[in-house]
């Protein structure tokens, strides 16, 4: 008979088991979000769709999140984060399973539907980590460790779509993964239970706004941050696999590459975790930001095959720094403010959110109207005005002690 570890045997009792089974659910999540991307070209082939309705695809969620983050974390200071949790992944393994329809308007109302999950998972989620995680160090690695959790779906999520549809159809990731959610949301709902005491409605119904304009440097920093990496992932997922489809690449490539980015990714995550609070600084978030914009300067002054990819590689360890520390940095301000977990997870995924919804549209409207190169470029200035406020504000505030 297979005995039960100490962190699951008579439900989630420990951080560390709850905060595994968080970790998991938003694996598959960042799963079923990366494994579209390869199949980008040929969802295009098979409905006819103009770049716009492929920027909404990409967008959807992102639409979602924006819609549900900021609600959903102050829902969660009041009501728990469990609860909110657990409808959140009901209603994110239906999105996933529904994109695996073959009508066009399905595919759409399931990304939609994902996406709410998505925004809601990735917002209460963390703020129930956050609430059940001891302060200091333990606090910052434990959050950061959450990014690099969804670093290694997004690692294995193109590569994962890109073979399964190849041998079983496009809806078989979103399938699998869908089953996958399933479960893991069933072994939550039967092992889990409450890590915090629930906060005073009323109380948190007061001070949340007051709260909000007390948290200064911290908040600001990692939602400018997240926004500015969110608007160049989403360009890069619009633009690259587009232009390596037209060079002549296979969608089996494609996924290939997005993987072998993924995978640096965690690796860079993996090593911000490790450095813990030395890590978590306004200047190393400001100075990630930077990067991550200069990083577009091949694809927009050179354009080739070789030039995209060389962009997509050199966004990955900004990007990657930018996330791991955003929510440690964030809510570490938040606390000193009086502020709920919930409502400034809410903050960062509705500013990263509103980044991933405007970026598609725009890219996909610039590149029609003025070509891509144009367009790498537009995003190259974007995050470039937004890295030099984050230094300049930087400079003229102290910064912070790191959560």
């Amino acid at each position: 008979m297979v005995s039960l570890s100490p962190a699951l045997r008579g439900g989630v009792r420990s951080p560390r088991g709850l905060a595994a089974l968080l970790y998991a659910l938003v694996l598959l999540a960042q799963l079923a979000q990366a494994a579209l991307v390869p199949l980008l070209p040929q969802i295009v082939e098979a409905h006819r769709l103009s770049t716009a309705v492929t920027a909404a695809l990409i967008a959807a969620p992102g639409a979602a999140t924006l819609a549900v983050a900021l609600p959903a974390g102050v829902i969660a200071d009041r009501l728990g984060a469990r609860r909110v949790t657990l409808a959140a992944a009901a209603l994110l393994t239906a999105g996933v399973l529904a994109q695996a329809a073959p009508p066009l308007g399905v595919l759409i109302a399931g990304r939609i539907a994902f996406g709410i999950g998505y925004g809601v998972v990735w917002t209460t989620a963390v703020a129930w980590i956050a609430q059940s995680a001891a302060g200091g160090d333990g606090a910052a690695r434990r959050l950061a460790a959450f990014v690099t959790s969804a670093a290694v779906g997004m690692a294995a999520g193109p590569a994962f779509g890109a073979v399964v549809a190849a041998r079983a159809g496009l809806g078989a990731p979103f399938v699998a993964v869908g089953i996958a959610a399933a479960i893991l949301t069933l072994v939550l709902a039967t092992t889990s239970s409450e890590t915090s005491p629930q906060p005073a409605p009323d109380a948190a119904r007061r001070g949340t706004l007051k709260a909000i304009a007390r948290a200064r440097s911290g908040l600001a920093a990692g939602a400018l941050a997240l926004a500015l990496s969110g608007a160049t992932n989403a360009v890069v997922q619009l633009l690259v696999p587009l232009q390596l489809h037209r060079a002549g690449a296979s969608t089996e490539s494609i996924g290939l590459a997005f993987s072998c980015a993924a995978a640096l990714y965690i690796g860079v995550s993996a090593v911000i975790v490790r450095l813990g609070r030395r890590a978590v600084t306004p200047r190393t978030n400001a100075l990630a930001a930077l990067l991550l914009a200069l990083a577009l300067l091949p694809a927009g002054s050179i354009g080739t095959a070789a030039a995209v990819l060389a962009t997509l590689m050199l966004t990955v360890a900004p990007r990657a720094t930018v996330s791991t520390i955003a929510y440690p940095l964030a809510t570490g301000d938040a606390a000193r403010a009086g502020l709920g977990q919930g409502a400034a997870v809410g903050i960062l995924n509705g500013a990263w959110a509103g980044a991933m919804v405007a970026a598609p549209f725009a890219a996909g409207a610039l590149s029609g109207l003025a070509g891509m190169r144009v367009t790498w470029l537009a995003t190259l200035a974007a995050g470039m005005l937004g890295a030099l406020w984050l230094l300049a504000r930087e400079n003229r505030t102290p910064a912070p002690a790191a959560a």
